[in-house]
């Protein structure tokens, strides 16, 4: 059988359309990458024109999240708080402020479970730990040696 790779998409829907199928035949590891991969190209797009890793990883993590909500309702959801604040402060006090919160960043259980601990907001604090403060660095290390995730986990894949 000649499995698709999500990587090779650039269209949002055609693989919505494809991690549809792959849910329906039962292939989870497909579905995820799907997932993944839709991630990425709204993380791009968002991080067009400010060039920054922390952006990019930000928008990425973040669609990454949505994707998973949106799977788990059936229906298009969207972080509306998160979007807001960072329209307000920006990814570094977003991010700032989800490590110095007691629960873990959306999606972080997803993203571990399926090897991707690179793409939550404790892991994107951790590879840029000398634009925060200390304190939140220290944060994000706890929760991630709280779930057992390595931090050789935490470089981006």
């Amino acid at each position: 059988m000649n499995i698709p790779d999500p990587q090779t998409f650039t269209d949002p829907e055609k693989l919505r359309k494809l991690m549809a199928n792959a849910v329906r035949l039962g292939y989870n590891d497909l579905a995820f990458g799907c997932q993944m991969r839709i991630a990425e190209l709204a993380g791009a797009t968002h991080n067009a024109e400010l060039k920054d890793d922390i952006e990019l990883a930000f928008w990425t993590g973040l669609a990454a999240a949505e994707e998973f909500r949106t799977a788990d309702n059936g229906r298009v959801t969207r972080l509306v708080k998160i979007r807001s604040k960072h329209r307000r402060v920006g990814a570094l006090r977003v991010l700032s402020d989800q490590m110095m919160e007691e629960g873990l960043s959306d999606g972080f259980e997803k993203l571990v479970a399926h090897g991707r601990s690179d793409l939550t907001a404790e892991a994107i604090v951790l590879r840029h730990e000398e634009r925060f403060s200390v304190d939140v660095v220290n944060a994000a290390r706890k929760k991630m040696m709280d779930h057992g995730v390595s931090m050789s986990e935490t470089a981006a894949a």
